[in-house]
């Protein structure tokens, strides 16, 4: 075999034993936040028919891994899960009564770059509330967002909320086509003010429309950025989108996690499907974003169902990297028994593990004809905290004898070192 094969394809990931214990925990702890709120979990295929997530994301089109089935039929491994729980939702859970509150973990798919805590593999955690247009149900999934990534032990980290109809309304007004709105949309999400000011400069939006979106580059902050943002617009869905903000914004602070908001009209999202509110989640510690969603109200409408919808993913390996950058420590037990015997005691040493299992304790057997001294050594790298012997085992005569499940064993204990009696 050539040895090169043996290498994992650039933009994966293995996550060793040492890593797969925290990215779980993380996902645990994703998860008891979701379902304390009301979300259910959804799992939906790994991959579906490229026309549906084409249809959903059409910002990622260039991104999507696309194979052949052998029937000729076009598939893709999803780059994002809010496609595949819109297509589910409008076919198969168009009669549940509203609102409709989902969440996932999933694997999903991007080809591009690989960079910092982001792989072309990676996984994503979130939620879709469906049914819900007002701002009180924008409040209540940004206020997730900051409950779960404060959930799982993440310090400074602050979530950046705006509302895409601020730019929108201004670019109706001033009658742009749909292509340079995109083209403008599109640079604003980059913030690359020079490619910004260059579109801007092809347009005939009057000076006004043009100082307003610059501006709005600049307007971050609390309530007052909605007051002065108020000052450079005069079109009605400007004013509207600015009125639904300050309101998602009230919401969040009765929620309790004001802390974590900060208002900020430059937050667009790169993906097109976006109709409102849009928010960010950023490490102070990394600068890059760790979570991100908002309002897609017509995204569902393009599988028949017409529905508004809000959500938002949270990207665990970016978390899990940020909260090693800031050295958290992960609240995971060091626990387990290792069971050793002598081949004379099988009988008693199978039953005794079963009932420990059965009670819940993670045990293992001593499979190797190694000495005590040894097995001490395994288990302390191991991380567990006992040993169990049964049976004519050298050396055991040091540790203390006790009863447990109504066998006579000989216990070692492991905490931080070795504990002999």
């Amino acid at each position: 075999m050539n040895l090169n094969k043996l290498q994992r394809p650039e933009g994966t990931k293995d996550y060793l034993p040492q890593v797969a214990i925290k990215k779980r925990y993380i996902e645990d702890s994703l998860y008891q936040t979701f379902k304390g709120w009301g979300y259910r979990e959804i799992i939906t295929p790994t991959f579906e028919h490229y026309d549906i997530l084409s249809a959903g994301t059409e910002g990622l089109q260039t991104k999507i891994y696309k194979f052949f089935d052998r029937k000729g039929q076009i598939l893709a491994l999803r780059p994002e899960m809010t496609a595949s729980i819109a297509r589910a939702v409008a076919t198969k859970l168009k009669d549940e009564p509203l609102p409709l509150r989902l969440s996932y973990q999933s694997n999903v798919f991007r080809y591009e770059k690989p960079r910092a805590g982001r792989y072309r593999e990676f996984s994503q955690g979130g939620i879709e509330l469906f049914g819900v247009g007002s701002p009180m149900g924008d409040a209540e999934v940004i206020a997730i967002a900051a409950k779960a990534l404060e959930g799982s032990g993440l310090k400074n980290f602050k979530i950046d909320i705006g509302d895409v109809d601020y730019f929108t309304g201004i670019m109706r007004e001033g009658k742009l086509d749909k292509e340079i709105q995109l083209k403008i949309r599109r640079a604003l999400s980059q913030k690359n003010l020079v490619e910004l000011k260059e579109l801007l400069d092809q347009t005939d939006l009057n000076s006004k429309g043009k100082e307003a979106i610059l501006e709005g580059q600049n307007l971050r902050g609390g309530l007052e950025v909605i007051e002065k943002a108020k000052q450079l617009v005069g079109n009605q869905e400007s004013l509207e989108s600015l009125i639904n903000l300050e309101e998602v914004y009230k919401y969040l602070n009765l929620l309790g996690v004001s802390q974590y908001i900060c208002i900020d009209l430059s937050v667009v999202r790169s993906f097109d499907y976006y109709t409102g509110i849009v928010f960010e989640g950023y490490s102070e510690d990394l600068g890059y974003t760790i979570c991100g969603g908002g309002r897609y109200d017509r995204l569902v409408d393009k599988f028949g169902y017409s529905i508004p919808a809000t959500g938002f993913a949270i990207g665990i390996d970016r978390l899990l990297l940020s909260l090693e950058e800031q050295n958290y420590q992960f609240p995971i037990p060091q626990n387990g028994t290792l069971v050793l015997f002598d081949r004379d005691n099988n009988a008693q040493a199978f039953s005794l593990v079963d009932k420990l299992r059965e009670e819940g304790e993670d045990v293992e057997f001593e499979l190797y004809n190694r000495s005590l001294d040894q097995v001490i050594d395994y288990s302390l790298v191991k991380g567990l905290n006992r040993i169990l012997i049964l049976g004519d085992v050298e050396g055991k005569d040091a540790y203390q004898t006790k009863v447990i499940e109504g066998q006579e064993v000989i216990e070692v204990l492991l905490e931080g070192g070795l504990k002999g009696e």
